[in-house]
């Protein structure tokens, strides 16, 4: 069975590292690679500022997926001379919930997925996406902490 690897990407500083980080890994495997960047939606419901109009709530969103849509065009040219298949996702919703149902459904036999390194209180009251995925999904994954 031909190896698959999911690789998880925010906008934060270090997601062209993890990229290459998953695109080298997968190389070295033979590995089809599936991109995937997800879009939490803001909504009146997700803030203590619910006195935001809907149209400030779309224009944030169409921001948020603006933005999304940029750094999916930066990981494409990033991962342009990988020897490798790439395939690319955008998904909007929960991003460990949407990461854990990718994987699946292509089905991903790794996961790799960046730590921006909460600090431990943060981490207790919050959780974090990677840590959400390492603990519910079905294949292994790796957390690059960079």
């Amino acid at each position: 069975m031909k190896e698959k690897i999911l690789i998880a990407i925010d906008s934060s500083d270090s997601s062209g590292k993890i990229l290459d980080y998953g695109i080298n890994l997968a190389e070295k495997l033979d590995a089809e690679v599936t991109v995937v960047h997800v879009i939490e939606p803001y909504s009146k419901r997700s803030t203590i500022m619910n006195q935001l109009n809907a149209a400030m709530v779309k224009q944030t969103n169409e921001l948020y997926e603006l933005a999304g849509k940029e750094l999916m065009d930066a990981a494409k040219k990033q991962t342009a001379g990988a020897k490798v298949p790439v395939h690319y996702e955008t998904l909007i919703g929960n991003a460990a919930q949407q990461i854990l149902t990718a994987a699946k459904k292509s089905g991903c036999t790794m996961i790799v997925i960046g730590s921006r390194g909460l600090n431990a209180v943060a981490e207790f009251i919050l959780g974090s996406v990677s840590s959400k995925v390492a603990m519910y999904a079905e294949v292994p994954v790796l957390i690059v902490k960079i």
